[in-house]
């Protein structure tokens, strides 16, 4: 019996469905299914997921909903061993090196997420990572500023992706700071995945491209946080 058959016995038809579509696409690498496939799977009738579906589309957009929880799950793994040291880079970076495992070891998954653009919508669940990245170089910026006594907010659960702090502040500067990181990381990551990144240099390597550019932003929004407090 399949995971999201017991799901089914233990908890809701949707979410079971949802679980048996994720099996198909681990399992065959693709999306190239039916909704009747996900039925199957989870055990129900062929009639069953119209209760809580439009069409397969629908399915998959609470699929991706599950990748993108996901990816932040791995992120907030990533960070558990380092978020006590609030002014080391490595605390940062980690999470971008989890980000291109994460597009590595769950490629359909990734390439799902990233399908059809602009996204629908932008939930709380389809954010959640990208606050994580925020929320570690905010605290990065307070260490190197020796703010020892700032109390935050957790940005992942209080704020939405189109939230911004004033002109200036920590927050927006780690707002800033982080897009630059996401995109770095993200683009690296999907020249990977369609093997184009060796293409332009067959020497190149995701992760240290990775690295060294972090590095090289991190330094930087460093020595601006220090000179905040001279």
């Amino acid at each position: 019996m399949s995971d999201s058959q017991n799901r089914y016995h233990h908890g809701t038809l949707k979410d079971a469905l949802i679980i048996a579509a994720a099996e198909l696409i681990e399992t065959q690498g693709t999306t190239d299914f039916s909704i009747t496939d996900a039925a199957n799977r989870a055990g129900v009738s062929n009639a069953a997921p119209y209760r809580h579906f439009r069409d397969k589309q629908d399915l998959l957009e609470h699929v991706k909903e599950l990748a993108f929880l996901g990816l932040y799950e791995a992120l907030v793994d990533a960070r558990e061993p380092t978020n006590t040291h609030r002014d080391n880079q490595k605390a940062v970076i980690s999470l971008g090196l989890a980000y291109l495992r994460f597009a590595r070891e769950k490629h359909r998954f990734f390439s799902l997420m990233w399908e059809q653009l602009p996204l629908p919508d932008v939930t709380t669940t389809k954010a959640a990572a990208f606050y994580v990245l925020v929320d570690a170089i905010a605290e990065f910026i307070a260490g190197n500023a020796k703010e020892t006594h700032i109390e935050r907010r957790s940005l992942v659960h209080e704020r939405t992706v189109s939230d911004a702090g004033e002109p200036g502040t920590e927050e927006t500067r780690a707002l800033q700071a982080a897009t630059q990181l996401w995109a770095l990381a993200h683009g690296l990551a999907t020249l990977e995945q369609h093997q184009l990144l060796k293409r332009f240099d067959e020497k190149a390597d995701a992760d240290l491209l990775l690295v060294n550019s972090c590095d090289v932003l991190l330094t930087n929004l460093a020595a601006k946080a220090s000179r905040k407090t001279v």
